[in-house]
This record gives structure tokens, C-alpha cells and sequence, in this order.
């Protein structure tokens, strides 16, 4: 019987060590939580061409941040495709990775966006904060600025 309990402990305990959630490397749900305002539903996708690349979205309500992460093969060359999402209206942020910007998000549908656009080494990351919600119009230039410095601390 004693053997039987202690079986069953082992079984629940270590099945919970297999359902384990998958993470976004970059940036945890608590951080997404704070930028976002409550608590969040996340998700994430891998590329296809290298494992350590991933899209991390993070989703409240009408609400959303993702935090992608790209390799480039060539950064000094590469790195001109990203920038060029952010063509109008950019600006620069100071220590946040290698050239990192900023810059409206347009046609969101009615809502709001902003994104930043940066890179640490060989790697090019994007964030993209956008909301519905008009009372976090003022904040999203600031909230996605902070998602920019998590994720390029992370980076280095």
C-alpha cells in the first residue's frame, strides 16, 4: 500500500514536469502583465529556419504586444529591411541595443500602436504594443520603450 502512495505522488509530481509551458525567451508574462496592464494570454511561434528565433505574443483583451526576434545573416545589410518598417515618423531611442527607433504603428482599425525597432549583434527585434483602448493611447510610446529595453538586455 505504502508503495502504491508513493507511486502515485511520483506519477502526479512528475507529470506536472512534463506539461510544463513553453516560454518566450525574451520577455515573461509578468513583464507583458505589467506593460499591458493585467494579466495576459501568450503565445508563441518559432521560425522555421533557426530554432532560436521566435514571435511572442502576448494578448489582453483588446490589447497586444509581440516581441519578435530575427538572426541576420548579413546585420549591416539586413538591418536596412527592418528599419524601413518604420519609415515615417521614427525616433531614436539611446541605449537600447544597436540603433534601435521608434515610431507609430498606422491602420490599426480604430486603435492605437507604436512599435520599436532595434537590433543587439546579429539579431533584429521588433515590438509592437497596440490597444483599443484609448485611455493607454498616451502610454504606448513609454510601455513599448520599456518591452524594448527587456528585450535587448536579454539579447546581450
Amino acid at each position: 500500500m505504502r508503495n502504491l502512495r508513493l507511486m502515485l505522488f511520483l506519477g502526479i509530481a512528475l507529470s506536472g514536469i512534463c506539461l510544463a509551458e513553453e516560454s518566450c525567451p525574451w520577455m515573461n508574462a509578468a513583464t507583458a502583465a505589467g506593460l499591458l496592464g493585467g494579466e495576459v494570454k501568450f503565445s508563441i511561434t518559432h521560425s522555421n529556419e533557426n530554432k532560436d528565433d521566435a514571435n511572442c505574443a502576448f494578448t489582453r483583451g483588446s490589447s497586444n504586444l509581440q516581441v519578435s526576434v530575427h538572426t541576420m545573416s548579413a546585420p549591416s545589410r539586413d538591418f536596412r529591411k527592418y528599419m524601413d518598417a518604420c519609415a515615417g515618423g521614427s525616433m531614436p531611442l539611446k541605449a537600447i541595443g544597436n540603433e534601435a527607433v521608434t515610431c507609430p504603428i498606422s491602420s490599426i482599425g480604430g486603435g492605437f500602436g507604436e512599435q520599436v525597432i532595434g537590433r543587439v549583434r546579429d539579431r533584429a527585434f521588433t515590438i509592437h504594443i497596440s490597444t483599443m483602448d484609448h485611455s493607454m493611447q498616451s502610454s504606448l510610446r513609454e510601455e513599448a520603450r520599456k518591452a524594448a529595453e527587456q528585450v535587448a538586455g536579454n539579447l546581450f
